[in-house]
């Protein structure tokens, strides 16, 4: 009889959470006021309702960017808002900010506060864990817009527009009014406090609650993308992040995702402002964002290039009411774009962002006030950073206030202080540094090569041939310029090279510009422990530089988006090998202090591989991305990419989408796996990466790089049908098993009579 009703009982909330999925009326839910990462903010038809959680420890009390530093889980956050989890340590000291002490991960959870909540029905559902000797106070607020009356009735507090917050369990032990705020004091006694808000009263109890929080959660972490196994938990923290980060425009009605939630800049009178967006931190977002949540990731790319001024560039950063008119950052927009349509399949993706990308990619060569191409002083078809003098706003923060032009030159390269531009004299007639800068050519050329991508794409013809054509031309005068015996180097415009060597030096590869022999010269330095290997890589400096012993900021530590990029151009030239030691390398940095202190990092120190810079960073979570691609990517350079060599141990990657299709891998020292929606295509044992895998009904191929002494193959999508079986266009005897020994190989499976 137990049982009967049990069932009967779990069937009820089965289709009561169904229902929901199909009730539940259309509002964004999330910790999207800048200071308060301790509270939530319910946006529906362009109205704002707010309520945080402030920490009371005795006489004091944490609010705000106080709670920012007591962060200690950073959990899991899904797409729909069904369901979300936050955990704060509240028995750090309160106040200290960045001088808060860093302790590893207390694996007691009765000693966090934990929030939890979810949406349902016309609202969310939450629940607040409060750990002993903590008290709890729920501010309610307005945001933004327009105040709004908070007032409590009926053990209900209720705004004149229909919004209500409902206490389901716990008393109230005094209630303050101040102005158009409003805040409960919750009785010491409760530990769990349950809640509902929305936007109609709602009868419920703690025991349903529970329920559908447990329910929501399992859904979730069931169909979200993950690994089992030796890297478990690294694809989970890609999205945790962004997603606990996301942050709202209200003047613009958007979610988007900041670099971080403290990276707000202020009005020119020093007020806040309602946000702030860095170029090229925003399009990393989207790439990240685009593994569990294609909607997001289409936000933050309308989102950065919303940010776009009317002579073209999409801005170094912009906010509300102001900006950096006067300078652009890397151009890695429409590498970051495409990637993220190959992985959600919306071809909107490109139609909606193509024009102006082209318009950005325009502004670097387009004439400026001088008449010169803006960022190309000495008009010798290579690229300098720069600064239009003209342009550079007023009102401008107090750190940007007298800054010369060399010094906005080097905020537009994304590394503001890296040693490269340490003294180098700035052209401001022409408005650039008087020095070709191989990152910068070598970014711009890659971004021909991706618009030509994209022009082919959308069917645009002349485009597709005039980006072929500029990208071969820059290709061919970096190859001529800016290439010194072994190495790229930036150069003087009176011919003397840089000594420098940077990480962002290696960005080449990613543009496709050195041959063979050159790129494995690259590979050379890149391998030397006396300028960039080692344990922690890569330095944004060489080693063997001065300047590295600095270990600030783009002195000398190791940088997210440096080497992602780094990343790719190794995957472009087949250095398998090398890739994914320098994949794992990159995950194993990031893990340091996720795993032990649930941080993401902006930086990291390349001696000790310690974390730096702000303690969540939007970008941090590329290093995990990065090691999720050594297994599966679908890149503009391979197609389809699959690869085990970051394996040492069984690892089951999951619910991977790409192009339409779910994807499920299984990856281990010496076999790899692949499943498309659910059925097993391949099969192989031994070392091996795949690249520009086709699958269709009828035909699979691929190239193979066996980097065991021999593999062997077994093509499951075979079982009971004739095929003819190409290898290295040479036909071969029809099996489902073959081997192959150490090398490179072109495959084609052909069913025969389909």
């Amino acid at each position: 009889m137990g049982n009967t009703r049990k069932l009967i009982f779990l069937s009820f909330f089965f289709l009561l959470f169904l229902f929901n999925l199909l009730l539940s009326e259309d509002f964004e839910i999330g910790a999207f006021d800048p200071p308060f990462w301790n509270g939530l903010v319910i946006v529906k038809n362009k109205s704002f309702y707010a309520f945080r959680f402030i920490i009371h420890k005795g006489k004091d009390k944490a609010d705000g960017y106080d709670t920012f530093y007591l962060v200690e889980d950073v959990g899991p956050f899904s797409p729909n808002a069904s369901y979300a989890e936050l955990s704060f340590n509240p028995f750090l000291p309160f106040h200290m900010r960045e001088k808060t002490p860093i302790f590893e991960k207390n694996g007691n959870r009765k000693k966090l506060l934990n929030i939890k909540f979810g949406k349902y029905m016309n609202g969310i559902v939450g629940k607040i864990e409060v750990p002993k000797r903590i008290e709890l106070e729920i501010l309610f607020y307005t945001p933004w817009g327009k105040k709004k009356e908070y007032y409590f009735s009926d053990g209900i507090v209720r705004t004149n527009s229909n919004f209500v917050f409902v206490p389901i369990n716990f008393e109230i032990e005094k209630i303050k009014k101040d102005k158009d705020k409003l805040s409960l004091f919750v009785k010491k006694k409760f530990r769990d406090v349950f809640f509902y808000a929305g936007f109609r009263p709602l009868k419920i109890k703690e025991r349903e609650i529970n329920h559908i929080l447990e329910k929501s959660k399992k859904d979730y972490i069931s169909k979200r993308p993950k690994i089992i196994g030796e890297w478990e938990g690294i694809i989970s923290s890609i999205y945790n992040n962004i997603a606990w980060m996301k942050l709202y425009q209200p003047d613009k009605g958007r979610v988007y995702i900041p670099a971080g939630r403290k990276w707000i800049f202020p009005k020119p009178d020093g007020s806040p402002d309602l946000w702030t967006i860095f170029e090229w931190d925003a399009f990393f977002n989207a790439l990240e964002a685009s593994i569990e949540d294609c909607k997001l990731a289409k936000q933050e790319i309308e989102a950065v290039l919303d940010c776009q001024y009317p002579w073209g560039n999409i801005p170094n950063w912009r906010s509300a009411h102001n900006g950096s008119p006067d300078r652009s950052q890397p151009p890695v927009g429409s590498f970051t774009v495409l990637k993220t349509y190959y992985r959600c399949n919306d071809i909107s993706i490109l139609t909606e962002s193509y024009e102006k990308l082209k318009k950005w990619h325009e502004f670097w060569k387009a004439p400026g006030s001088g008449g010169f191409p803006r960022r190309d002083g000495n008009n010798d078809g290579l690229l300098e950073w720069g600064s239009d003098g003209d342009k550079v706003a007023k009102g401008v923060p107090k750190w940007e206030k007298g800054a010369d032009g060399r010094q906005r030159a080097a905020w537009e390269s994304g590394q503001d202080d890296l040693p490269n531009f340490d003294n180098i004299p700035f052209d401001e007639q022409k408005g650039t540094l008087k020095m070709n800068c191989i990152d910068l050519s070598s970014l711009y050329a890659l971004d021909c090569e991706m618009l030509m991508k994209i022009a082919e794409i959308l069917e645009k013809k002349e485009d597709k041939v005039k980006f072929k054509k500029e990208y071969e031309e820059i290709k061919k005068k970096i190859n001529e310029i800016l290439w010194n015996k072994d190495f790229y180097y930036d150069r003087f415009w009176d011919g003397r090279f840089s000594h420098h060597k940077a990480s962002s030096n290696f960005y080449p590869l990613i543009a496709g510009i050195p041959n063979e022999k050159r790129a494995k010269l690259l590979l050379k330095h890149l391998l030397n422990e006396e300028e960039f290997w080692g344990e922690y890589v890569i330095p944004t400096i060489s080693r063997d530089n001065p300047t590295f012993k600095d270990q600030q900021y783009w002195r000398g530590t190791i940088w997210p988006p440096t080497n992602y990029l780094i990343y790719q151009g190794l995957k472009r030239y087949k250095f398998d090998e090398v890739a994914s030691e320098f994949a794992k390398k990159s995950a194993k940095l990031f893990l340091k202090s996720w795993k032990k202190y649930r941080l993401c990092r902006e930086n990291y120190n390349s001696i000790t591989g310690e974390g730096g810079g702000q303690r969540y960073q939007s970008w941090g979570p590329l290093f995990a991305l990065i090691l999720l691609e050594d297994f599966i990517d679908y890149t503009p350079f391979e197609g389809l990419r699959i690869g085990n060599l970051s394996a040492s141990k069984e690892n089951r990657i999951e619910n991977i989408k790409i192009r339409g299709a779910h994807y499920n891998l299984i990856a281990d020292r010496n076999k790899l796996i692949l499943f498309k929606n659910g059925k097993e295509i391949l099969r192989f044992y031994g070392r091996s990466v795949l690249r520009n895998i086709g699958i269709n009904e009828r035909i699979v191929s691929f190239e193979v790089n066996v980097l065991s002494d021999s593999a062997k193959f077994y093509i499951s999508f075979l079982k009971g049908t004739e095929f003819i079986l190409s290898i290295n266009n040479e036909k071969r005897k029809a099996k489902r098993n073959f081997n192959l020994k150490r090398g490179y190989y072109k495959i084609k499976i052909k069913k025969v009579n389909y």
